[in-house]
């Protein structure tokens, strides 16, 4: 031996059980309660159903032909536009990459 002593930790893990414990079941009211907890949202949702299925439905809000007549007379004037003083913008993607990289083009 060269005596030279260094100090080291050292760690040991406990020794694992030779058999291992079966896991706890959870009581009969935890399990219930998560199970209506985990499900509360079917519940809503069938309720949801059955309100909108039993709720009266509601009036429309233009019910007869007349008041969509009068509102849409009202309010319908025509609207005309002036035409267009210049044409449309025609859009060359050649040219504009020309333009914007002339070297790459005289490559």
């Amino acid at each position: 031996m060269s005596g030279v002593v260094r100090a080291a930790n050292v760690y040991f893990l406990p020794a694992a059980p030779a058999v291992p414990e079966p896991p706890q079941r959870p009581s009969l009211w935890r399990r219930l309660r998560r199970r209506l907890k985990s499900d509360a949202w079917r519940l809503r949702f069938a309720v949801a159903c059955f309100r909108m299925a039993l709720r009266r439905p509601r009036t429309p809000l233009f019910a007869d032909e007349d008041a969509l007549a009068l509102l849409s007379a009202q309010n319908a004037e025509l609207i005309e536009r002036r035409a267009r003083l210049a044409p449309a913008p025609v859009i060359d993607f050649g040219s504009a990459r020309q333009r914007l990289r002339p070297v790459a083009a005289t490559r």
